[in-house]
């Protein structure tokens, strides 16, 4: 995998509707030698996913991992304020469905669904 592409939606706070574009391709994350590909989440601008504006949210914060096989897991990185999915804390990395919403710090994301996956047949 290594022409993965994902894009996380911000679902609240100050950037609310807006779309993150990630992509292997760019340089985003980082891939390991097993091709899982890591993106980060937190407060800092270095962050793959910068949230700077909410102050519940770690410098490095949590995060996601796109295995070779499509499967996405939430990471919890020893944040103070925690990560969630749903209402759930996150305190091992955790599957998360695309589609489904998580929250770092007060802040909601959602990891957008492929287009591709609603086209039919016709």
């Amino acid at each position: 995998m290594t022409d993965a592409e994902l894009v996380i939606m911000i679902m609240s706070g100050p950037d609310d509707g807006r779309e993150i574009h990630l992509s292997q391709q760019h340089g985003d994350g980082y891939v390991s030698v097993d091709g899982t590909w890591s993106l980060v989440f937190g407060r800092r601008e270095e962050c793959d996913v910068s949230i700077p504006f909410d102050t519940q949210v770690s410098r490095q914060h949590a995060m996601l991992r796109l295995m070779p096989d499509g499967e996405l897991w939430l990471v919890d990185a020893g944040s103070l304020n925690g990560t969630f999915i749903d209402k759930r804390r996150v305190e091992k990395p955790t599957l998360l469905e695309r589609g489904e919403l998580f929250r770092v710090g007060r802040t909601w994301l959602r990891v957008q669904l492929d287009p591709d996956e609603f086209m039919t047949d016709e």
